[in-house]
């Protein structure tokens, strides 16, 4: 059986912290409108006060920095068993860019935990 594979990446940051999304969850990135979800609190972030809106499962997520990679075929690490449950399930492996380890996130998983209310 092969491993995962995504064919592009949306690649947000929120302070220090990262996190790539498939490309193909990723509706569009939009300027900020009222009332976006807020990403920086699955990293126990403040909300930045400016960034971009990423538009997934039909809300808007906002992030400080948003950068679109094509990369076909891009093997999919997958998570440990450790971390199988953080986020409610959203994480879904993690991603090698310029040899640093990007978690990969459902979006809509990601979107359905946010607004349920994260719990540390």
């Amino acid at each position: 059986m092969s491993a995962p594979v995504v064919d592009g990446v949306v690649l947000c940051r929120v302070g220090g912290a990262r996190l790539a999304l498939s490309c193909h969850e990723v509706e569009h990135v939009a300027e900020l409108p009222q009332g976006p979800i807020e990403l920086a609190v699955a990293f126990g972030e403040p909300a930045p006060a400016e960034g971009r809106a990423l538009c997934a499962a039909g809300r808007f997520l906002r992030v400080e920095s948003v950068d679109v990679l094509a990369t076909p075929g891009l093997a999919v690490l997958p998570v440990p068993a450790a971390l199988s449950g953080l986020a409610g399930g959203a994480l879904t492996g993690f991603v090698e860019l310029a040899g640093q380890l990007w978690p990969l996130a459902s979006a809509r998983g990601l979107v359905e935990w946010l607004t349920a209310g994260p719990r540390a």
